[in-house]
């Protein structure tokens, strides 16, 4: 008993410092952004004057709202396709032939092993000779197309719980494999659906490399690349606090999103690896 009240306590321990580790980015943003730009104490310490002001310049910043309108266009089309698409594989594979998904799952997990920094620079060529560039749609298309394959994946764990013979009741009352799929099998699936679209959107608002070498227009940047331009020098000169705020402004959507929402989010990763 005694050995496992010790564990239990390091195992708390343990958990204590990994929080702290992971809020402690989290506070020094803060307390930069409400600082005022003179302020060069300690980051440790909280500011001599709470100026909030610094939020309330961020938020007229006209910058600011295009790039959370264009982050949302970008992050709904990624989500659409991705979700469409890959569950739509899924679904494929699912009911297909054990040999020809085996050897599609082989090449799926390859892919997913391969980071996308690898392939950055063929990506960029290709994306440039197609005339792809400063395009969200184009960008929403990329983001999904190296997400499909983890996607399906997802999906086809799912979709093999399923029964077959909803299949079969369904061709025999006439229905074809698309009215089969999005009328019987994907209404069954909503709940990873949610989870799924709410993983995507957090990586899309949050993708930052492949936004940063494809969107050069500034009526087209995301919120990721304004928070960029916002931390750049300008003129010589950098308001540190300014920056901070609009970074926290502009990662607060993503922040309470999850927060809301990370029940279900690991209860579908978990049931996923289960299924699997």
């Amino acid at each position: 008993m005694k050995k496992k009240k010790k564990f239990r306590l390091w195992i708390l321990i343990v958990a204590i410092i990994v929080c702290l580790i992971a809020i402690w980015p989290l506070y020094e943003l803060l307390n930069l952004s409400v600082r005022d730009i003179s302020d060069y104490s300690s980051r440790l310490l909280p500011p001599e004057t709470v100026k909030l002001s610094n939020f309330k310049d961020a938020f007229l910043n006209k910058q600011v709202w295009i790039g959370f309108k264009n982050s949302i266009i970008y992050s709904g089309l990624t989500i659409l396709l991705e979700v469409v698409l890959g569950s739509m594989a899924g679904y494929g594979l699912s009911r297909g032939s054990k040999r020809t998904t085996r050897s599609i799952k082989s090449v799926q997990m390859l892919i997913m092993m391969v980071p996308g920094v690898v392939t950055l620079v063929g990506t960029y060529a290709l994306m440039t000779k197609l005339g792809l560039t400063n395009s969200l749609f184009a960008l929403a298309l990329l983001t999904a197309a190296g997400g499909i394959p983890s996607c399906s994946f997802i999906y086809m764990n799912f979709i093999n719980s399923i029964p077959m013979a909803l299949d079969e009741a369904a061709r025999i009352d006439g229905a074809n494999v698309t009215n089969t799929f999005f009328r019987i099998i994907l209404p069954q699936l909503t709940p990873i659906t949610v989870t799924r679209a709410i993983m995507i959107a957090i990586g899309a608002w949050n993708n930052y490399l492949m936004p940063l070498y494809l969107i050069n227009n500034s009526s087209k940047q995301p919120i990721i690349l304004v928070i960029r331009s916002a931390f750049a020098m300008v003129g010589g000169d950098r308001n540190l606090a300014m920056a901070c705020a609009t970074c926290t402004i502009g990662i607060l959507p993503v922040i309470i999103v999850y927060c809301i929402l990370q029940r279900r989010i690991i209860a579908s990763q978990i049931g996923s690896s289960i299924k699997g």
